[in-house]
């Protein structure tokens, strides 16, 4: 079968951390946490002293429970240590990072909203960082180089071309990246269309992100449009930190919520009133519901924009219903079914197992969809979004009505002239302005 896909397009990714991630140490052949003594460690899987990773999962593990900073201590006990989990919402660190962290401020007495520290009976940290805690302290590592950032950004779009795109929607766009990826436009070297998202971590940061998208239209560029402001409202289903409305299972927790309604709703506002599209990570079926409610409520005052709501792992009924009203897009990553379907029985209660994944409830109710693949988090390739529609079908999952591909195709048609070929359920060629990439 022969495919001809205009302007190939991943809907949701993290563009820069692709090729950072790309350029890490591996974590994700872990079998267990014990297996940290095997690995292979190299120069460039530092920043600064501290030594970094990323994509172990503790869900594929024999022993399902979070690791600890012990495990850590034993291989590295003098190097600091920042191992990020395959979702991006958890960290592992050992006790030399406790201490850098706390003497460059972090707090470990206290949970902030939106985040969690794992501690043992005696209120000790274990050495497992969950969300907003996560975050927080990833931003207090040493940053990359502009040569560094480049070879990253060098290395995201020979992935995504290889993946068979030619477009990618990045949640997120800084004022630095978008710097330089102009700088390489320039200079002919960029390979892909890009839009932005400009992530705010506080609604104190508004007046600054704003700004920040100022800049960016200031500094235009043909092959980059910023398009809004995202932010993360809850946190992953592996991290057991989406915000559901059961608990998981074993457990009486419902998951994390990084902020109040109130600082949503305003900035929600604010931001359809200077006609951008607003973004929010919302993987669990409360975290959907909530946003969604959210909505409606700024709507009803008069105040339209284009919601985005990103992940949509779970979808409860009402809440489908209650979308219809809304400019809503929901952005999907099939291929985190081919990852999470095989623990998600035993993480989360089968009423909510039966909601997951609703890509053909969405398109069968008219809502606005588009597939991605949130790398670096999966992989990120056309073939996989199909490979998941397919097999998620033939294990109880709703059959996907519709051809795949028109869901990976950028909205606006006429953006430049670039299209992939896809024969023989392989990506033969990928076309960039014409010219063949592969």
């Amino acid at each position: 079968m022969f495919l001809k896909i205009k302007n190939s397009f991943d809907s949701h990714c993290h563009f820069l951390a692709t090729g950072q991630v790309a350029c890490s140490l591996s974590l994700k052949n872990l079998k267990s946490a014990n297996d940290i003594q095997n690995l292979v460690i190299k120069d460039h899987h530092f920043q600064g002293e501290w030594l970094t990773g990323f994509g172990w999962d503790q869900n594929q593990w024999i022993n399902s429970e979070f690791p600890t900073k012990e495990i850590l201590d034993s291989a590295f006990p003098t190097t600091p240590v920042f191992f990020s989990r395959v979702d991006g919402h958890a960290s592992w660190i050992n006790t030399r990072a406790i201490q850098k962290l706390t003497s460059l401020g972090f707090d470990f007495s206290q949970d902030i909203r939106g985040g969690k520290i794992s501690r043992d009976l005696n209120g000790h940290p274990t050495g497992i960082l969950f969300d907003q805690a996560h975050i927080q302290a990833l931003m207090k590592l040493p940053s990359f180089d502009g040569l560094q950032t480049k070879h990253f950004i060098q290395t995201a779009q020979s992935i995504f071309n290889k993946g068979g795109f030619t477009h990618v929607r990045d949640l997120s766009m800084t004022e630095p990246l978008w710097k330089q990826l102009t700088e390489m436009s320039e200079r002919k070297e960029l390979t892909v269309h890009i839009d932005g998202f400009v992530t705010i971590e506080s609604l104190n940061d508004l007046e600054n992100v704003f700004s920040c998208i100022e800049v960016m239209k200031k500094n235009p560029c043909n092959l980059l449009k910023v398009r809004g402001v995202k932010l993360f409202f809850d946190g992953s289903l592996g991290s057991h930190t989406a915000l559901l409305s059961k608990p998981y299972l074993g457990s009486t927790e419902l998951g994390i919520c990084s902020w109040s309604l109130s600082d949503v709703k305003n900035i929600m506002r604010a931001t359809w009133q200077k006609n951008l599209e607003f973004a929010v990570h919302t993987i669990g079926d409360e975290a959907v519901h909530q946003i969604v409610q959210v909505a409606r409520t700024v709507s009803t005052e008069g105040v339209l924009g284009r919601l985005n709501l990103e992940h949509v792992q779970l979808l409860r009924p009402e809440t489908l219903q209650m979308m219809k009203s809304l400019h809503i897009t929901c952005h999907l990553q099939p291929c985190h079914w081919i990852s999470d379907h095989l623990w998600l029985r035993n993480v989360i209660p089968q009423e909510l197992v039966a909601i997951s994944f609703p890509w053909e409830s969405l398109r069968k109710n008219k809502i606005t969809i588009r597939f991605g693949s949130d790398s670096p988090i999966e992989p990120t390739s056309l073939l996989l979004t199909q490979q998941a529609l397919i097999e998620s079908q033939k294990l109880g999952w709703s059959q996907f009505q519709d051809e795949w591909y028109k869901y990976h195709q950028h909205p606006e048609s006429n953006w430049v002239n670039c299209w992939t070929e896809i024969a023989d359920d392989k990506i033969k060629q990928v076309y960039f302005n014409g010219e063949s990439l592969l």
